[in-house]
């Protein structure tokens, strides 16, 4: 009794380590996650390995108790980490429960749930159901992998609002650290943020992959995918702002090579494909977008967020607006926005950026649209205002 009682402390202590747990924040967006490891192993042992990977999925999504593995070739110290890339790889499990797990020195593992097996089941089902329905309604099958990695991006943006709030009170829910959090109650942290990316890509044919490492000195999420043949990062987690801004898309952080990432993020990068192509680095300057008929019009970071609009493509890319645009809505005829080269005021401008002219003389923030009126939020007072547009 004392000798397993010796293995499952042993297990319970292995799969601690493995799961790094450090608070991250920055002034944009924080997050915390469970770290991804590698179990370097011999030729003889990586059968040994791919064999308990092998069972383990099995076993977990089949709501197994048990799995095994082969004892003779892989400790059961390994064990963990295995467990720990399983679920790395596979974003649809959510109800795994690491603690309580237990693996034996004779090749046994006792499995836990976060759930009762009835639940899971109905959980399960739900999601599979949102999954296919936000395939549906964002990807045409004549889309390009360009489009199908930028229409989910944009969903899982434009859908989510991070968990600030329990994050800074150190109370985030299990939820928000997965994709069935994300997708079912539209909150999450950048864990639930990235494997919600792996999960929509896969659905839609798309190679990704889960990358864990730093960002600004703290834990962090977020994804390497590939589009035509090459590989790129994307960070839906700081592509989405914090405090959450209702219709505000970021594409700092779409399709990057690594050159650029590594500006603020650190990781791992010989555990994956190299990332050097360019091609999408036009999107590395868009804060703030928008789309309306074939353009996307946008704050630019490196103008000091002047106005601009160009294609999808990076083609016909013209600036608009002389003055810093840092918010913005449209309409079918107009660009309303908040002036902050001129105290923030609100301002008033057609489409292609003529006739600006200053519609109020009050530092307006959080534009958006309701029927015929502009909401804005007066930044001093922090009380809403409205404009009737046309």
């Amino acid at each position: 009794m004392l000798k397993k009682f010796n293995y499952v402390l042993a297990f319970i202590f292995s799969i601690l380590l493995i799961q790094a747990s450090p608070a991250f924040a920055q002034e944009q967006n924080a997050g915390s996650i469970a770290g991804k490891n590698t179990i370097t192993v011999s030729a003889a042992d990586s059968k040994a390995y791919k064999e308990t990977y092998t069972n383990l999925l099995a076993a977990i999504t089949s709501f197994k108790d048990t799995a095994s593995f082969p004892s003779q070739s892989i400790s059961y110290k390994q064990v963990g980490t295995i467990i720990n890339d399983v679920l790395n790889d596979h974003p649809e499990i959510f109800y795994f429960q690491h603690k309580g797990t237990t693996a034996y020195a004779n090749g046994k593992i006792e499995l836990k749930y976060k759930y009762p097996v009835k639940k899971i089941k109905e959980m399960v089902l739900k999601q599979d159901t949102k999954i296919k329905t936000i395939i549906k309604q964002t990807i045409k099958s004549t889309d390009s992998e360009f489009d199908k990695v930028k229409s989910i991006h944009d969903y899982i943006v434009l859908n989510t609002a991070y968990d600030w709030e329990n994050y800074q009170k150190g109370q985030v829910p299990d939820a928000s650290y997965t994709a069935y959090g994300l997708l079912m109650n539209g909150q999450a942290v950048c864990e639930g943020y990235a494997h919600t990316m792996q999960l929509l890509l896969k659905e839609a044919g798309i190679e990704s992959h889960l990358v864990t490492g730093k960002a600004n000195g703290g834990v962090h999420a977020w994804n390497l995918v590939k589009v035509d043949g090459e590989y790129y990062y994307v960070d839906a987690t700081w592509d989405d702002p914090v405090p959450n801004r209702a219709g505000e898309i970021s594409y700092k952080y779409f399709l990057t090579p690594a050159a650029a990432l590594k500006k603020d993020h650190s990781w791992d990068e010989k555990q994956f494909p190299a990332a050097t192509s360019t091609k999408y680095a036009y999107f590395q300057d868009i804060f703030s977008a928008k789309e309306l008929g074939t353009y996307m019009y946008f704050s630019n970071n490196k103008d000091n967020q002047k106005l601009y609009r160009m294609k999808k493509d990076g083609s016909e890319k013209k600036k608009l607006l002389n003055v810093s645009t840092p918010y913005f809505v449209l309409t079918k005829n107009n660009i309303y926005l908040s002036n902050y080269s001129n105290g923030g005021y609100l301002y008033q401008a057609k489409l292609d950026g003529t006739q600006l002219k200053k519609i109020n003389n009050i530092h307006s923030i959080d534009l958006y649209l309701e029927k015929d009126q502009l909401i804005f939020t007066n930044k001093a007072t922090g009380t809403k205002g409205s404009v009737k547009i046309k």
